[in-house]
């Protein structure tokens, strides 16, 4: 890739980072709708397509149905860690329905099926890893459905393969990325990066 493409390509990821979007409701009017404390949640993100709501929380995940606002499950996150720092672990999920959990100071993901809420553990192996490159503090995943992450302290952009467990940081992009959040909007123009 030519030194102006990747110059282009720097330029409109770093627009679709600097605009807004998302699935991510307030925490404040989801508190309200649901009815729990909004000072419970992380992270919050909505499922139309299922009419789920998930809440990811630092006792684990709760899952409501967003017509009724009943809850549905809540899913305990076995050996989750996470630390109450500048970017908190995310949430996202997939085209199935089911969710990914990070932790802010360990590269794992924690699935959890959208059908049957069933949970499994995955490390990721950073490639490439720099000395503050631990966790994910951010994620989301594109509109062809790959999974980018951002480290919480180093803000490295990473693409991550769940199926082979590693990661690698995206090389268009140089620089840490100062942001908490990724939708799949601000991950669209990654995607063609390389």
């Amino acid at each position: 890739m030519s030194y102006g493409t990747r110059w282009m390509v720097l330029m409109m990821a770093l627009i679709a980072i600097a605009g807004c979007g998302g699935n991510e409701q307030s925490p404040r009017s989801a508190a309200a709708e649901y009815g729990y404390d909004e000072r419970e949640a992380l992270r919050i993100r909505g499922d139309a397509a299922r009419s789920r709501h998930w809440v990811l929380t630092l006792e684990g995940v709760r899952v409501y149905d967003s017509r009724t606002k009943a809850l549905i499950r809540e899913i305990a996150l076995p050996g989750w860690s996470v630390a109450r720092i500048r970017c908190h672990p995310d949430l996202a999920l997939d085209r199935s329905g089911s969710a990914l959990v990070s932790s802010n100071i360990e590269p794992k993901l924690w699935r959890i099926d959208g059908k049957s809420f069933e949970m499994s553990v995955r490390e990721i192996r950073l490639n490439e890893r720099e000395k503050w490159d631990v966790g994910f503090g951010a994620m989301a995943f594109s509109a062809e459905g790959t999974l980018f992450a951002t480290t919480y302290r180093g803000g490295t952009l990473w693409r991550v393969d769940i199926q082979k467990g590693d990661a690698r940081i995206v090389r268009a992009y140089r620089g840490p990325l100062k942001t908490c959040e990724l939708t799949p909007q601000r991950v669209s123009g990654f995607e063609r990066s390389e």
